[in-house]
């Protein structure tokens, strides 16, 4: 059986709009989930800068999945998203060809678009174990919880953990990747 590329191209679609709802709900919920805990670091140091990131990559495609569904005709220039969101960042900050324009201003929104995207990226990564290292109360509430979850292992070696910079980093890196 031969699949037509227009319904290939709606079920990728489709799933890109399922996915980004399925991460959204994902990155919800472990808000309230600090805010039940009273995590107020996580909240600024961890749920914000991944919901920003979120929104502006994979949020901005599905706006442009709808925005392309409500407003391209088969009579007006059909232009390709994934061009559209690899050209985000290969062409920063150069003119769209009007057959590659979805919408008026395309050309100053995206290069925002990737600025704020590549500006979370150091603050989801690199803000909350910068904190913890140069406040260390902060650092002891914070891995209180980790520390409690790995007693029965430490006290069967006798030793006590110390959480560097670096495994903070770690930490903070699989936390957000998670």
């Amino acid at each position: 059986a031969v699949v037509s590329t227009q319904s290939t191209g709606y079920k990728m679609k489709m799933a890109v709009i399922l996915g980004f709802c399925q991460m959204m709900f994902g990155v919800i919920v472990s808000l309230y989930n600090y805010l039940y805990k009273n995590e107020k670091l996580k909240i600024y140091c961890t749920f914000l800068p991944q919901f920003i990131f979120m929104n502006c990559l994979v949020g901005y495609l599905v706006f442009m999945i709808f925005f392309k569904w409500f407003t391209v005709t088969p009579y007006t220039a059909q232009p390709s998203l994934l061009i559209a969101l690899i050209g985000m960042f290969l062409q920063f900050g150069s003119d769209i060809a009007d057959a590659d324009r979805l919408y008026a201003m395309q050309e100053y929104i995206q290069p925002a678009i990737v600025v704020i995207a590549m500006i979370s990226v150091p603050w989801m990564f690199g803000a909350k174990p910068l904190i913890e290292h140069l406040y260390p109360r902060i650092r002891q509430a914070s891995y209180e919880q980790f520390e409690n979850e790995g007693a029965e292992e430490e006290e069967e070696e006798g030793g006590e953990e110390h959480h560097g910079t670096m495994d903070m980093m770690v930490h903070q890196g699989i936390e957000t990747i998670e």
